[in-house]
């Protein structure tokens, strides 16, 4: 029998197209009735519903909305991957058979084209399951190649627009189905060369547009899906396609053609090299979509931005062939950009409205669409290509824009130099930057000040501290006149600015302007009722008292008064933010004059922040979490009286068991998701639970690191509490509780640090810390080893290196020890496994331009994070791992053999070195050769391209400087490294290469400190060193190095200071730099370089005073006060 007629015969059609209708009835109770028998079909009767919906979906004569439903439905009921809406799965293997036939029967004969689209998605997700390669068992014809057999040849007849009467519609539908089964049947399409090129030479020759449109998609499918040898014959096929593009510009199908330009977007993003043999002859498609990008007039916006897009990505990609192969092609993109930044409303109701809209106001999503395109294609094309590469054209453009009388173009101009202040290499381009902003800021049209004081603080953020040290004598006096520009938002945005700016303004300038700004924002905040004046205002208060800290004393008795009329007045239904705003700043004054002043005050900002539930949308609540952190920090073990009201709240919002089942039913069902609570039960949980979980997490972190030993009491009932969500190993609580999960490992290993503290202040056993680490670990290793996800496992080693190194010496014994180093040995295994694996399904690279990061920074950081549990380990017990030292040997050896696991291999020598020091010595010759080979230099640059090779291996030499048995290599050492130190400094975007060398310096440093009689006598190793001085981009090795350094000054050491104390000018221009900065200076060099310069004769800082700078004689002129 026809597969038609036996499966009409076979159901109750009548039957189904009432089902339908009801499903969609607006009466709940007919709807709900009709939804419940459907749910029981779908476990009853799976033959019997999967045929009747194909039934009506066939049928011509329904309507075409009921057809439609019907394919939605069968679509959701052939797709794997649900097993509760699987019900083709279910049905019988004849009755499978039935449906595919009819599917593809249907298909051809259908009219309508938007059904014959529904058709073809159902056949689309029917493929991926019978004709899964991984998963054969839903195979039409077991054994066979392919899991449908009838379905390519189908395709192909159908697709063939040459064939005798073929209908148009169909073939389109047909090649388009084509590609919608290219993802699964990849190999099977291009394999079938003679039917595929047929039916795209015909398509691309046929008569009919949307027919050459469908043939185009197809090559685009095939270029973005299939490899490199398969679609490079398609090459000759681009004129035509470009001939297709243009043609359907000129017919004005908007809708097909933004299709084209997104197949042609996507295409630039898999296989940008489909499109190099064009561009190189003929600049197409670069030429066309610049054209459509720059066309104001009759194009929609939407299909310029496509358009862009294309340019864009395309530069991304190939960003070095085209630089030596098309330098023009960046000019272009630029070009687009900047017509882009043109489109803003220029009309007086538009600037009104714009001028009278806060930033977090609803309706801005539309505002200045293109522009904010533009901006962000800016901002790629600059993170994309190097400065110096970009920067003529880009400059060029901006200065031709500048120069226009049109105030759109200088906003323009200015929103293009905002974009790209992060990527300035050279102080010249930062002072011409900041040059043109300051004559704007100015401007008669408040859109042009708003963008240049907008553009101000960009370029404060992005170069600190050069911007402000160069420019604060011009750039605060305009801020402070700004802030009274009669636009209240003009005015918001020169305070957001002066945030920006002060925050990385050294506090010996800041002191200078405090007062004159600290009586502008007050008096804002008295006077003004525009909420963004006031917001800003109080930003700008905390600002300035993080800044200037204990000096901010003098302020303090006449703001604190005003922040809490704030609190306590704003209360309506958008004063959220200023209310949020109001108790962050005043937790800064806190920490900025100190917990004796701030306690009174304290007491109310605690009691007023708890005094009522929040919502969890509320704005407030980040607000109050961040204050309630500071306060702890403040306050530290004065916090612990605040804890008992406080933390059985906290606890409570990390329990799931107090979840209502229903919710509100208000709110939309995907607001809500089914989680299980460990124990079995599942509940329905709002998603912004998940965020409040994290957060209250978080603050518990807070509270075990500020308050210590303070906090003891508290961690038993904290853990029964945190136990539970650490546990459950649940997928779905995995899915939606990841980040959860990771920062609950964090509260735990807090939890062991406090419970050995308090066990040790006390004189106690640690039996709790003991039993903490014991579950956390046993906990941990369970999910470790049903986990494959590496993001999960990522958190998952985190919180065990963070649990071992809080316990402390004493309680990790060595059987536990050797059972721990060999599971973590395993996880590296698996994630070396998964990664091989990964490696060998991609493509290889076939330019120089392919991305090397391809999805595994997440396996590289887990086997990073495995290496840190290992560490953990030599910390706390030193003695028990040395037995381990021979399999860690053999790893190493490894690991340094590829290039994958180098840097792994030479972080476990660091710290095996680091924590087993000259114990160690047995193994040195497995790394020590790779360490010195990291550290080799060529003629044009370092020869390891690893930055974090480079690193890991200087580190190396700045731990074993210190020993005996390093005394032979020394040497060579100082070699290398001052080959490194004395190299160029890499460029600003190159953070991993500059904390490469940071770390060369502070090695140069151990050595010469430790093993001065080895420097060979032709490097000068003090001079190298000072340099390079102060260092700032590896913080923790600038803390430690600056340390050493004031250390040396203070033991009057010879070589440091030079003969005649020839260094000790640039020795003190360095500390008086990092004095007052806490990121590279910690308090007790602090106290030792004030020291240093009250010990130094007056007249000798005198006559070095030319040689400090400005900022530096400021900060030595509060020393000497002090």
């Amino acid at each position: 029998a026809h597969p038609a007629a036996a499966m009409a015969a076979q159901v109750d059609k009548a039957k189904f197209l009432e089902l339908l209708g009801a499903l969609g009835n607006p009466d709940n109770s007919t709807r709900q009735k009709a939804e419940t028998w459907y749910q029981q079909a779908k476990q009853a009767e799976p033959d019997s519903l999967l045929i009747g919906l194909l039934a009506v979906l066939a049928a011509t004569e329904a309507q075409e909305s009921i057809r439609r439903h019907a394919g939605v439905l069968l679509r959701q009921l052939v797709t794997s991957g649900h097993e509760k809406d699987f019900v083709y799965a279910r049905c019988a293997q004849a009755h499978q058979q039935q449906v595919a036939a009819e599917l593809l029967r249907a298909f051809e004969a259908e009219p309508s084209p938007k059904i014959q689209t529904t058709i073809g998605d159902v056949i689309s997700k029917l493929t991926e399951h019978v004709c899964n390669k991984e998963d054969p068992r839903g195979s039409l014809a077991p054994g066979s190649a392919c899991g449908w057999p009838a379905l390519l040849p189908h395709l192909f007849r159908l697709a063939d627009s040459a064939a005798v009467g073929a209908p148009p519609a169909c073939c389109e539908a047909a090649m388009r189905l084509l590609v919608d089964v290219m993802p699964t049947l990849k190999n099977e399409i291009v394999g079938a060369k003679q039917e595929l090129g047929h039916v795209l030479q015909a398509g691309l020759e046929h008569s009919g547009l949307k027919v050459r449109v469908a043939a185009l998609l197809l090559v685009c499918g095939i270029v973005g899906q299939a490899d490199t040898a398969a679609w490079t014959p398609l090459l000759q096929t681009t004129g035509v396609l470009m001939q297709v593009l243009k043609q359907l510009a000129q017919a004005g199908d908007e809708e097909l053609l933004q299709e084209v330009i997104q197949a042609f977007t996507d295409v630039a993003g898999w296989q940008p090299d489909f499109f190099k043999p064009s561009l190189t002859q003929s600049m197409e498609p670069a030429t066309f979509m610049a054209a459509i990008a720059k066309s104001r007039d009759g194009v929609p916006n939407g299909i310029r931005s496509l358009a862009l897009e294309w340019l864009v990505t395309y530069l991304e990609k190939r960003e070095k062939w085209l630089n030596k192969n098309l330098k023009q092609f960046p000019g272009l993109v630029l070009e687009a950009c900047m017509n882009f930044l043109l489109e803003v409303d220029s009309g007086e109701d538009e600037g009104k409205a714009w001028a009278a809209r806060m930033d977090d106001e609803e309706g801005d999503e539309d505002e200045d669409e293109l522009m904010h395109t533009g901006e962000q294609a800016i901002d790629r094309v600059a993170a994309a290509m190097q400065l110096e590469d970009l920067g003529p054209s880009l400059f060029k453009l901006i200065g031709h824009f500048v120069a226009q009388e049109s105030w759109q173009a200088k906003h323009a101009a200015l929103s293009a130099m905002k974009q790209s202040a992060e990527y300035l290499e050279e102080k010249s381009q930062i002072d011409e930057l900041a040059r043109i902003l300051l004559q704007h800021v100015e401007h008669p049209h408040p859109r042009v000040r708003f963008m240049s004081l907008y553009a101000i603080g960009q370029l404060a953020n992005d170069q600190s501290p050069t911007f402000q040290e160069g420019w604060h004598q011009a750039v605060m006096p305009a801020l402070i006149k700004m802030m009274d520009d009669p636009v209240d938002r003009v005015a918001a945005m020169a305070m957001s600015a002066f945030v920006s700016f002060g925050e990385e303004l050294d506090t010996s300038l800041m002191n200078g302007y405090s007062h004159g700004f600290m009586e502008k924002v007050v008096s804002k905040l008295q006077h003004t009722q525009h909420r963004g004046v006031r917001e800003e205002s109080i930003t700008c208060v905390a600002v300035i008292a993080g800044n200037i800290g204990k000096d901010f004393i003098k302020y303090y008795d006449s703001i604190m008064p005003v922040l809490k009329q704030l609190v306590m007045h704003s209360t309506g239904e958008k004063e959220s933010r200023l209310r949020g705003k109001s108790f962050e700043c005043m937790s800064l004054l806190g920490i900025a004059v100190g917990k004796e002043k701030f306690l009174p005050d304290a007491r109310d900002a605690i009691a007023e922040m708890f005094s009522k539930p929040i919502d969890v949308d509320d704005l407030q609540r980040e607000y109050i979490k961040e204050a309630s952190d500071r306060i702890c920090q403040c306050l530290k073990q004065d916090f612990a009286p605040f804890l008992p009201n406080l933390l059985p709240g906290l606890l409570r919002t990390l329990r799931f068991d107090e979840v209502a089942e229903k919710g509100d039913q208000k709110e939309e069902d995907d607001m809500y998701v089914k989680v299980s609570t460990g124990s079995g039960q599942l509940v329905r949980v709002h998603s912004h639970k998940f965020e409040e979980m994290k957060t209250s997490l978080q603050l518990l972190l807070t509270f075990c690191y500020e308050i210590q030993s303070g906090f003891f009491e508290f961690v038993q009932p904290s853990a029964e509490v945190l136990l539970p969500l650490l546990a459950n190993a649940d997928d779905d609580f995995t899915t939606w509780c990841g980040e959860v999960r990771g920062v609950c490992l964090q509260a735990w290993a807090s939890l062991i640090k406090v419970a050995r503290q308090g066990a040790d202040q006390k004189g106690m056993a640690p039996e709790l810390a003991q039993q903490l680490l014991s579950t956390g670990l046993r906990t941990t290793f369970a999910l470790l080893e049903k986990s494959k996800d590496p993001e999960t496992l990522c958190a998952i080693t985190s919180g065990i290196a963070e649990c071992i190194r809080s316990v402390g010496t004493g309680i990790v014994q060595a059987s536990e020890l050797a059972h721990i180093v060999g599971i973590m040995f395993e996880t590296v295994d698996k994630s070396i496994n998964r990664t091989a694996k990964a490696q060998h399904q991609r493509a290889p690279a076939v330019d120089e331009d392919d991305d090397e990061d391809w999805g595994q920074h997440e396996e590289e950081q887990l086997r990073r994070n495995c290496e840190e549990v290992l560490a953990a380990l030599m910390e706390v017990s030193a003695d028990h791992f040395l037995p381990c030292l021979p399999v860690c040997s053999e790893r190493i050896g490894k690991w340094l053999q590829s290039k994958q696991n180098k840097v792994l291999g030479l972080y476990l020598s660091c710290d095996i070195l680091l924590h087993l020091k000259e114990r160690s010595q047995s193994v040195w010759p497995v790394f020590m050769p790779q360490v010195f080979k990291s550290l080799e230099m060529g003629a044009k640059g370092p020869c390891e391209e690893d930055a974090d090779a480079r690193l890991a291996a200087a580190y190396a030499i700045n731990v074993a400087a210190p020993y005996a048995a390093f005394e032979e290599a020394a040497a060579e050492a100082y070699r290398r490294l001052a080959k490194i130190v004395g190299s160029p400094r890499p460029k600003k975007r190159d953070s991993s290469g500059r904390k490469a060398l940071d770390n060369a310096v502070a090695a140069l440093m151990s050595l010469i400190r430790e093993k001065p009689g080895s420097c060979p006598p032709e490097i000068q190793a003090w001079p190298l060193i000072l340099a390079r001085l102060p260092l700032r981009d590896d913080e923790s090795e600038a803390q430690k190095s600056h340390e050493k350094l004031v250390d040396l000054v203070m033991a009057k050491d010879a070589g440091l200071l030079g003969p005649s104390n020839s260094n000790l000018a640039s020795v003190l221009s360095s500390l008086a730099e990092v004095q007052g900065s806490k990121n590279l200076c910690n308090e007790a060099t602090d106290a030792k370089i004030v020291k240093v310069f009250q010990l130094v004769p007056r007249e000798m800082l005198q006559g070095f005073a030319a040689g400090f700078s400005e900022k530096q004689q400021k900060k030595i002129e509060k020393m000497l006060s002090g």
